[in-house]
């Protein structure tokens, strides 16, 4: 371990769809402050506008804080942070910019464990909702007086959550499920090459197919990987295999789903409940039977990381630098051999 402050800089390269600074809402100026204190840190954010004009001047910078909108860097201008050892990314996915930095061996770790975290709680209230019958009932009540309607569902004891795939967030899920009394079935072809002991003991009774999820589950909730090969791999089959007053949760990716198929099954079959908190095209446009159909709830993408929730993030990046500088393990290092197969 150095005694010298480990030399650092901020990339604050703004997101699009973004209208503040991603820096500004992701660390604010307290996380910033810590950050100054714990390092040398380079006096100017880098955005794309000065960028180039202060690579001369990052030669011996050794550490990268960023968030949303991290650039990937040119061949040509790694060639001039020579020093460069740990990109430190407190957001979730890295796949649009790690290749060129691990192929150097420089560190990348990602604060995809922290945005996991949100999206798994409020799958969880979903769940527990759903199995209560929760949005099922709440539309018999709009109708008017509900005495011969009430449907509790079938309740939050032993009855069937099926997960598809198995990640961060269904991790997290998973170990909030726990203490519940539910039987929970998994579709993950990684897990299925794994001991059948491992398995139950992450909290999953049964690894089945895709289709079996949908035949089984009470609840169904997408957690997919963001990648190709799953665009539109579930289908209107499978939503016609659901169960009487089944649920589907998709805090994945929109593109996962066949959204023609879920609206032609969900116009017949009322009693299924679709809980979408993401599209394809997000949001919908503005003719989609999505608004208008009464067993489809629609939210805009809220479940991962927002407000208090994003400092989460920078935490777990800055703590992971206090380990990094202190010569300890980095624990949210992106493993490089997995990069081809994360979301």
């Amino acid at each position: 371990m150095s005694s010298t402050p480990a030399r650092a800089a901020i990339m604050a390269f703004q997101p699009a769809w973004m209208e503040t600074s991603s820096i500004a809402y992701v660390y604010g100026d307290e996380r910033i402050a810590r950050m100054a204190a714990m390092t040398s840190l380079h006096p100017v954010q880098l955005t794309a506008e000065n960028f180039e004009a202060e690579l001369p001047h990052l030669g011996q910078v050794e550490v990268l804080f960023a968030t949303w909108g991290m650039p990937k860097l040119t061949e040509a201008q790694l060639d001039r942070l020579p020093n460069l050892k740990v990109v430190f990314y407190a957001a979730g996915s890295v796949n649009a910019f790690a290749g060129p930095l691990v192929a150097r061996g420089i560190a990348v770790c990602s604060a995809v464990e922290a945005n996991a975290i949100p999206v798994a709680e409020f799958c969880l209230a979903q769940i527990l909702l759903s199995c209560k019958n929760y949005f099922a009932n709440t539309r018999l009540c709009r109708q008017g007086p509900w005495k011969d309607k009430i449907n509790g569902g079938r309740g939050v004891y032993g009855e069937t959550v099926a997960l598809l795939g198995i990640g961060a967030i269904s991790r997290h899920l998973l170990t909030l499920l726990k203490p519940i009394n539910l039987r929970v079935v998994a579709v993950s072809n990684y897990l299925a090459s794994r001991p059948v002991d491992e398995v139950k003991t992450m909290g999953i009774d049964q690894l089945v197919s895709l289709e079996e999820a949908f035949r089984e589950g009470y609840i169904i909730s997408n957690h997919l990987p963001d990648k190709p090969s799953n665009q539109y791999v579930i289908r209107a089959e499978h939503f016609a295999s659901m169960r009487q007053n089944a649920v589907f949760i998709n805090t994945g990716r929109g593109a996962q789903v066949h959204e023609e198929g879920l609206i032609e099954v969900f116009s017949r079959r009322t009693d299924l409940t679709a809980l979408l908190d993401v599209q394809y095209p997000e949001p919908p446009r503005a003719e989609s039977p999505l608004y208008r159909l009464p067993n489809v709830q629609l939210s805009a993408h809220i479940a991962g990381s927002a407000g208090d929730e994003v400092r989460r993030m920078a935490d777990f990046m800055i703590e992971d630098f206090a380990r990094w500088q202190a010569g300890k393990t980095l624990q949210h290092q992106v493993d490089p051999k997995e990069l081809a197969t994360r979301a």
